[in-house]
């Protein structure tokens, strides 16, 4: 087998037909199955899921569970279950437009044997109509990545990923307790290889009410990354050090400024003052933004002084937070 197409879902009933269709539609010159861990859902999804299932049995294999799992306990399981060469991620809120996508990305780990990953454009499209379509990646998104850019956020959208079976067959034994499981798998396929993206926009990204990730609050969201990389320190030690305190100093400046936000000027104080203990004062915009925030904390007084400043550390919040969030 090629390609395993890794299908979790849990209560999709209003989207994963969409997402089964467009799995379905895809053109290859290779044998590819998708495999659904599906995840003891309340609604309508196993049913679908069955009814495609049987018009496909050849293609689609599906994983029932009696109760329900939890998404990361799920994603494991479905992750095990895949059997080709390649396996390419995808959520039943989520699904591709382009039937050329898995022959384009299996192509491309064919050629660059140097990459354990590989990744594409995605839409990211809202739910509620709160915000219009965009892209997920910018224009000038580089064409190889490495570990050090994965330490800053997770550019890559969920739907977009396709990496080398195999790299992650023993998961370590937090991985199951992460609130998301996409970021820190991505970081340890990125220790093996580097990360090659395709200019081409081939899925659509939801954001909605609905997902685990997106549905937390700003300071949860930033208090769960900042988590994650202190279970990444724990796991990869010193040699990593350096581009994991950064994005963790950067993350609590994060987090102080959403409690600011917040009216929690306590939080935002506290925050703070780890991200010093994790790293001193950077230079350039961030250390202008560190600054500006001291001065809305200690001297409000002079914190319009530093209008510019605020500026771009709410620019920077803004493009950190739109990347971890979940559809």
């Amino acid at each position: 087998m090629k390609v395993s197409v890794s299908l979790i879902t849990y209560n999709h009933e209003a989207f994963i037909t969409q997402a089964l269709e467009g799995a379905l539609m895809q053109q290859t010159d290779f044998a590819y199955e998708i495999v659904v861990g599906e995840d003891g859902s309340t609604d309508r999804t196993r049913e679908i899921v069955l009814a495609f299932q049987q018009r496909h049995p050849d293609k689609l294999r599906l994983l029932p569970s009696e109760g329900n799992l939890g998404m990361m306990v799920n994603f494991v399981r479905t992750l095990q279950a895949c059997t080709g060469e390649y396996v390419a991620l995808l959520e039943g809120d989520d699904y591709w437009t382009d039937p050329e996508k898995l022959q384009r990305q299996a192509d491309y780990l064919d050629d660059h044997p140097e990459c354990s990953t590989s990744f594409h454009n995605a839409r990211t499209h809202f739910e509620d109509g709160s915000q219009p379509p965009r892209l997920y990646n910018p224009p000038d998104q580089q064409p190889v990545s490495s570990i050090e850019d994965l330490w800053h956020n997770n550019f890559m959208a969920t739907c977009s990923v396709m990496f080398r079976n195999g790299l992650s067959r023993r998961l370590p034994e937090w991985f199951e307790q992460m609130r998301f499981g996409d970021w820190p798998l991505h970081i340890l396929h990125a220790q093996q290889g580097a990360v090659g993206y395709l200019n081409r926009v081939m899925a659509v990204y939801r954001i909605h009410s609905g997902g685990v990730f997106g549905s937390m609050s700003r300071i949860r969201q930033l208090t769960d990354i900042i988590a994650f990389y202190e279970e990444m320190e724990g796991l990869l030690g010193a040699a990593s050090g350096a581009p994991i305190a950064t994005a963790k100093a950067r993350h609590f400046l994060l987090l102080a400024y959403a409690h600011l936000e917040a009216g929690d000027a306590v939080g935002a104080r506290r925050a703070f003052q780890q991200a010093l203990r994790t790293k001193p004062f950077a230079r350039g915009t961030e250390g202008r933004a560190w600054v500006h925030l001291f001065l809305q904390m200690y001297l409000p007084w002079a914190a319009p002084l530093a209008s510019s400043a605020h500026r771009q550390i709410g620019a920077l919040y803004r493009k950190l937070l739109a990347a971890r969030s979940s559809g």
